[in-house]
Parts: C-alpha cells; sequence; structure tokens
C-alpha cells in the first residue's frame, strides 16, 4: 500500500468548523447535516485522512445508497490520495491490501452483517454512513447495521436532507423528544450566504386538467381543493399529456438555451419522471420539441451509471431524462434547468431533487441562479415556499401567460383511471427576485402574506394529507383529528401556523411511515 500523502485540498469554513468539532467530540457516533451540494464528500474524507494519518483508524468504509455512489465516492477519494475498493462484493469479506478501504452499499451491508463485523474487529475501522436514513429502506436493516458496525472506532454520519423521526429510530443516531439531533449543521440559508450553493427559483405551472376515475369525467385545475386521491390523479394527470408538460419542457428549455448562450456554455438539464415507461415517452418529447436527444438514466437499466457519467462530462449533451437515479448524492454541477416531472410528493424526495441544481461552480458569474419547473400542486408548491423561505428571496407573482393550443384526444369509457386532457399556463416563480439590466440581481421587498392566506394554504396541504393517511391506514379522519389535537394542542381551524406545521409534519411522517398511534 502507498503511503497517505499529505492533505493539500483547501476546505471551506463550515467544512472546517466540522472538522474541529469532529476532533473534540466525545462519543463514537457523530451527525454532520449539511444542505446538499455543500460539500460533504470532501469532509467526510478529510475526516477520513485525519483518522488514517494519526493511526487512530487504519481502514475506511464508506457504506452508500446505490452502486453509481460507490464509484463516485472511489473516484472523490482517488484524488486526494485516498484508494478505496468500489466493487468489494460479499464474497471477498475484505479488500486487497493495496487499498486503504472500500465502498459499499447498505443492501449489501443488510445482506450479510457477519461479514462486516468481523472485518470491523480484524482492522481499526472508520465507518462513514451516507445519507443513513435509508437504513428505514429494509425491514431488519437496522438492526443488520448495528449488528455489522459496532465495532467501528469512529461512525460518521452524513445527511443532506433532515431526517424524520418514526417509530424504528435509525441506527448510530441521537434523538431527543422523538427527533434526530445534529452534531454538527450547515443549512441551505447559510450555504446561499457563503456562495457555496446556488438560489433556486421554482416557476410554477398551473393547468386545466381532465381526466376519467370511478367512471366519471373530472375536470380541475391546481387551484381546486381535491381528496389526495383526485389530486395524485390530477397530478398524473399533467405529467401524462404532452398539451401540459410540452409547454413546461418548452419553456425549460428557452430557459437553457439563453443560459448555454449567455453564461455557461455546458449548461445541462434534467427531467425527473415517474417510472421508466414514463421516462421514454418524455425523452421523445423532448426530442420533438426542442430537436436535441435527451439521455436517458433509468434504476433497471444496468448501464444507468455509465449515462449518468458520461452526461456529468460531455458538455454538448443538454438534457438527462431520469428515474430514481439522480435524487440524491450524484455530482452532475453542470444542472442549471430542471422539470419536476414525478408524482413523488414526499419533502425528502423533493429536497434531493433540488439539491441537484444548486451545486456552486467556479469561472461563472454570480448569483448562478438555478430553476426547478413544477406542476402548481399544493404540496410541491408548499415545499418551494419552505425553500424559498430558507434562502430569503423574493417571492414574484407574474401575470398568467396565454393558453396554449390543444391536440385532439380520443376517450375511452372505462372504471379505471384515464388521463384525458391537461393544458399548461405559467403562473408564477417562487422564489424570483429582480433584475435590472446592468445592474447586480437585488430583492425587493417582498409583498407581506396575509396571516389568513397563509393558513389557507398551510389547510389545503393539511387537509389533503388527513385524506391520504386516513386511506392509507384505515383510520378514520375523527379518530386522526383527535391524535393530531392532543400531540398540537388545538383543533384545525384554531391552530396558529406554527401548530399546522407541527400537524403537516405529523401526518408527513404518518404518510410515509404509517400512523404509529403513540406520543
Amino acid at each position: 500500500m502507498k503511503p497517505l500523502p499529505a492533505w493539500t485540498a483547501p476546505l471551506r469554513d463550515w467544512q472546517q468548523r466540522a472538522l474541529s468539532a469532529v476532533s473534540v467530540h466525545q462519543t463514537t457516533d457523530f451527525l454532520a447535516m449539511a444542505t446538499p451540494a455543500a460539500g460533504k464528500t470532501r469532509f467526510a474524507l478529510r475526516v477520513a485522512h485525519e483518522f488514517l494519518a494519526h493511526r487512530t483508524a487504519v481502514r475506511v468504509l464508506v457504506v452508500c445508497p446505490t452502486n453509481h455512489l460507490r464509484t463516485q465516492w472511489a473516484d472523490a477519494a482517488g484524488k486526494i490520495g485516498l484508494q478505496l475498493d468500489p466493487a468489494l462484493t460479499n464474497e471477498q469479506a475484505a479488500e486487497a491490501s493495496d487499498y486503504q478501504g472500500a465502498v459499499v452499499t447498505y443492501q449489501q451491508v443488510c445482506l450479510a452483517p457477519a461479514i462486516f463485523q468481523r472485518a470491523c474487529k480484524s482492522k481499526k475501522t472508520l465507518l462513514i454512513l451516507d445519507e443513513l436514513h435509508h437504513a428505514a429502506d429494509g425491514k431488519n436493516w437496522g438492526k443488520a447495521l448495528r449488528t455489522a458496525f459496532e465495532p467501528a472506532v469512529f461512525r460518521l454520519i452524513l445527511s443532506g436532507t433532515p431526517f424524520r423521526s418514526d417509530n424504528n429510530p435509525i441506527p448510530f443516531i441521537r434523538y431527543e423528544q422523538g427527533e434526530s439531533r445534529a452534531d454538527f449543521a450547515y443549512g441551505y440559508t447559510e450555504a446561499i450566504r457563503d456562495s457555496v450553493c446556488r438560489p433556486i427559483v421554482f416557476p410554477s405551472y398551473e393547468g386545466e386538467l381532465t381526466w376519467l376515475s370511478e367512471g366519471r369525467e373530472h375536470r380541475a385545475t391546481f387551484e381546486d381543493g381535491l381528496t389526495f386521491d383526485r389530486q395524485r390523479e390530477r397530478l398524473k394527470t399533467a405529467l401524462l399529456q404532452d398539451t401540459w408538460l410540452g409547454p413546461v419542457i418548452t419553456d425549460a428549455h428557452g430557459q437553457l438555451t439563453r443560459l448555454r448562450k449567455q453564461e455557461q456554455p455546458d449548461a445541462g438539464g434534467l427531467i425527473v419522471c415517474m417510472d421508466q415507461e414514463h421516462a421514454g415517452w418524455v425523452s421523445e418529447l423532448v426530442g420533438r420539441i426542442t430537436g436535441v436527444k435527451a439521455a436517458i438514466a433509468v434504476s433497471d437499466d444496468p448501464a444507468a451509471s455509465r449515462t449518468i457519467e458520461q452526461f456529468a462530462s460531455h458538455k454538448k449533451q443538454q438534457w438527462l431524462v431520469a428515474v430514481n437515479m439522480v435524487s440524491e448524492g450524484v455530482d452532475i454541477p453542470r444542472l442549471r434547468v430542471g422539470v419536476y416531472g414525478t408524482n413523488v410528493l414526499t419533502e425528502m424526495y423533493f429536497r434531493q431533487v433540488v439539491g441537484r441544481f444548486v451545486r456552486m461552480q467556479e469561472g461563472y458569474p454570480k448569483p448562478q441562479r438555478a430553476w426547478l419547473y413544477l406542476p402548481k400542486d399544493p404540496v410541491l408548491v408548499h415545499y418551494a415556499k419552505q425553500i424559498k423561505a430558507e434562502r430569503d428571496h423574493v417571492l414574484e407573482d407574474i401575470m398568467p401567460a396565454g393558453q396554449r393550443d390543444l391536440f385532439g384526444r380520443v376517450t375511452v369509457s372505462t372504471n379505471e383511471y384515464v388521463p384525458l386532457m391537461a393544458v399548461a399556463r405559467m403562473d408564477s416563480l417562487i422564489g424570483e427576485e429582480e433584475v435590472r439590466e446592468g445592474a447586480e440581481a437585488t430583492a425587493v421587498a417582498e409583498p407581506a402574506v396575509a396571516l389568513h392566506e397563509q393558513k389557507r394554504d398551510l389547510r389545503d396541504v393539511h387537509r389533503l394529507l388527513v385524506g391520504s393517511v386516513a386511506r392509507k391506514s384505515g383510520i378514520d379522519h375523527r379518530r386522526l383529528n383527535a391524535e393530531l389535537i392532543a400531540r398540537t394542542g388545538s383543533r384545525v381551524d384554531q391552530a396558529t401556523v406554527e401548530q399546522l406545521q407541527k400537524r403537516i409534519a405529523l401526518l408527513e411522517r404518518w404518510q410515509e411511515r404509517g400512523y404509529d398511534g403513540k406520543r
């Protein structure tokens, strides 16, 4: 094994502060929460270098969610002289002697925890757990991880999105009153202030949507109040119709073209899709609209990692269409424009997608804004406004654009869900700031939003989540509301903004993890 070279890569201020926090930490587990694109990988490698240089550990093991990220971690480590094996199998049990460690997946560890336990016992191992919330993906993963890594000399836990408390606490995390507690945190607001991350703008699109469900026709815009099931159908209708998604892609491509001509010649775009079939259709739609061929990366395709690598380095490629491949951890800094074309409505997934666009790059003019085009679904708008509030930029409502022409559709009579028609129109920009010609971008005073409007928006999200949780759990609305009153101290019609937000957080947790019925 080659000797470890001296560390020479510069650290950002937050990385240096986090390293100092690790050096004085008293327990074996350290949770570092930093906003996506802030530089968690370099920070973790600096910690690893410190442990190896001082012989506190003689081996580094990184555990991450996907095989693609295994290669990404090994490449990043190799650049600073730390050699990690990204292809270690459970049959091998231990990496070759010329490596200083390995990178494996959570699924791999949980298939054979005893193998990893023996390796940690035989060599002093520094463990890096990347996006540890994935330990909740499998029923017994938490137990397996505890078995495998109890002997590690130090466990560095990284997260880019807030953990949620649930019935099964994530291993190695410190909880207080049911919520995880970070030992170091670096948020999006700080990252914007430090020019570590780009500010992001969310153009949101309204629409007139029509679909068949349960034997009858439904018509709605995104402003209309619907049950959670009908809301999901409305969103899916928009995403499956070229008369809605086409205009959105047209506008997103126009923004990308402007960026490539005026600011960043290699700027890229990403469309996140629902499934493999949808991705193929969207790719064909991009080709028809823009005249350029979009790369496709879906999790079921063995070549997906290679596709992402090629797109990341191929400056002429403009669009990547993906399913479950770039929501977390994948590093493509040139991404500047995105379309949220999936019906996944969890906050964690939404934030992971946002994280793909906010990595700042050297050599381009600031503020290096990014754009993520959204359906004006109330849940997605709620998430976008939360992120907008974190970056403290202006919410600027603009006049709706003119309606687009419709294409004819042939419909069939059925009791199943069938999308019929959708037409998009630009509605508002969430997080846009006024830019004056020849001057730096300056924030204008944001119009005060009346309290009753804030509460109305929160109650809309609350109503949809109650319906979803009731349906999934089989618990009636009365019992759910009684539990929410007990936990938040107020009925929904008398709740403060803070209490409504607490209700929504509980409902989101129950929606993802199931209703626990416990306090």
